[in-house]
Formats: structure tokens, C-alpha cells, sequence
């Protein structure tokens, strides 16, 4: 498959082209819209696609003391000496920096 530019031809040789020889495009008549005295109306029914109770970005707000009892399982460490921290579980502290 070749991908071609407008201005060569497939071979690679470039197209001539000359501004001032191009043929002028006679100037178009606008006319003005014709409206009706009804507006569009659709002929079927409408129906609404997504409920907006399913897309719901509520969270639940946890108390400190949830927040610490959760935290508690778990330590931050450096990611096998690559800079970013990882969390892990209190039973896999064993397996840090490995």
C-alpha cells in the first residue's frame, strides 16, 4: 500500500503548480432558509438512556477509628529499590525488597 501526498505524484516526482493558473470558482447565491410554521417533532417516542441513581459517586466516610484499625494490617515500604512505595499486608513483611 502506498500513502501519497497531494503535491507528488506516486512515483515521488513533484506535481507543478501554479496559483495564478487555477480557474476561478464563480461565486455562489445564498439564499435564505425557508421555515415552516411547526416545528421538528420526533414521530417516535423518546426514551431516556441512563438513570442517573445507577452512576451514583457517593462513598462512605470511615470514623478514625475504623481508619486506624484498617491501617493497622498493613506497612508502607520502598518498592524493590525503585523509589515508589508499595503497601503491604502485615503477613507479607517477610517478602520486602525481594
Amino acid at each position: 500500500m502506498q500513502h501519497g501526498n497531494m503535491t507528488h505524484y506516486p512515483s515521488g516526482r513533484k506535481k507543478k503548480y501554479n496559483a495564478w493558473s487555477t480557474k476561478k470558482k464563480e461565486a455562489v447565491e445564498f439564499q435564505p432558509l425557508t421555515t415552516s410554521s411547526q416545528p421538528y417533532r420526533r414521530e417516535t417516542k423518546q426514551y431516556q438512556s441512563v438513570s442517573n441513581t445507577i452512576c451514583s459517586t457517593e462513598y462512605e466516610v470511615l470514623s478514625s477509628e475504623e481508619r486506624i484499625k484498617i491501617s493497622s494490617g498493613y506497612t508502607i515500604a520502598p518498592a524493590y529499590n525503585k523509589g515508589a512505595y508499595q503497601v503491604i499486608s502485615r503477613d507479607q513483611i517477610e517478602n520486602i525488597g525481594r
